[in-house]
């Protein structure tokens, strides 16, 4: 067990387990980031926390109202999110792929994504990668968790916005709606 909590919603302080090889998302970036989503998607709006590791995003998004979709690909770490959801008593589904390849298979499309790749000198490429997929949909927002050092490239189609965590940004792509 972690002294990682949930920090808001239905399941507000209650303990996640953490699985060895996850990195959470720090409390400072998560109560920002849900901060942000709360003023633009109503309770109910889809989010995908792809590399869910932990799930500390996608979890305290179910906490909140938002039907979750956690994808993971260690087994270690699907294991834990199945956990967490049947203890905290939140409604989500878990998908246990590659984050790519279950975009590229569901066809679903999503409000919101949330995606912290574990390597580091993964996350521009898979960031353009996801921004060259169609699964947000209009309004929507890829949300990109980096280190501060990254500057991440503007792309066709999205409005680029980023805030500073200490040594975390993130890096919020919203969808243009179509007209």
């Amino acid at each position: 067990m972690s002294n990682l909590r949930i920090l808001g919603g239905e399941a507000r302080g209650r303990t996640l387990e953490v699985p060895h090889s996850a990195r959470p998302t720090g409390v400072r970036v998560r109560k920002s980031l849900f901060d942000w989503l709360e003023h633009r998607f109503p309770e109910g709006s889809s989010l995908v926390d792809l590399f869910a590791g932990s799930g500390a995003v996608g979890l305290e998004a179910a906490s909140r109202g938002f039907r979750v979709t956690l994808v993971e690909r260690d087994l270690g770490a699907v294991k834990a999110l199945q956990f967490n959801l049947r203890s905290l008593k939140l409604e989500g589904k878990i998908v246990s792929s590659d984050a790519l390849n279950f975009l590229s298979k569901t066809g679903q499309k999503f409000d919101i994504a949330f995606v912290d790749p574990p390597f580091t000198q993964d996350i521009p490429p898979i960031a353009k990668a996801l921004l060259e997929q169609d699964f947000i949909q209009p309004g929507g927002v890829l949300i990109v968790q980096h280190p501060n050092v990254f500057k991440l490239p503007e792309h066709a189609g999205y409005t680029l916005e980023r805030r500073d965590y200490g040594s975390n940004a993130l890096s919020f792509y919203t969808k243009a709606l179509e007209e």
